[in-house]
């Protein structure tokens, strides 16, 4: 599959990680939106840990790396991933303002 961007996070608490405000500029991701993202922690002297997943983006280009994903990887707050975008789908309803 076709990386479309790449580009460092630091992992916050319960796994929350940022897209670039400039990568959801480009290709117009918009909170609700979903993305596929493939992540990677490299560690020193072992090989790096790799896992993709699709999550639906939150405020101000949030996502959540799933609980299970974060404990195979053992990825902690404070943490710096790799991130590769690899597809972004639109929501199929329109954000509800209530």
């Amino acid at each position: 599959m076709e990386v479309l961007a790449k580009f460092h996070v630091v992992v916050h608490k319960i796994g929350r990680i940022i897209i670039p405000a400039g990568t959801r500029k480009f290709y117009g991701i918009n909170e609700g939106d979903f993305v596929e993202v493939k992540i990677i922690k490299y560690e020193n002297n072992e090989k790096a840990r790799e896992g993709t997943f699709t999550a639906r983006v939150g405020e101000q280009g949030a996502l959540v790396i799933p609980k299970a994903l974060r404990e195979v990887m053992n990825i902690k707050p404070g943490d710096v991933l790799e991130v590769l975008l690899l597809a972004h789908y639109k929501a199929d309803k329109p954000k509800r303002n209530d």
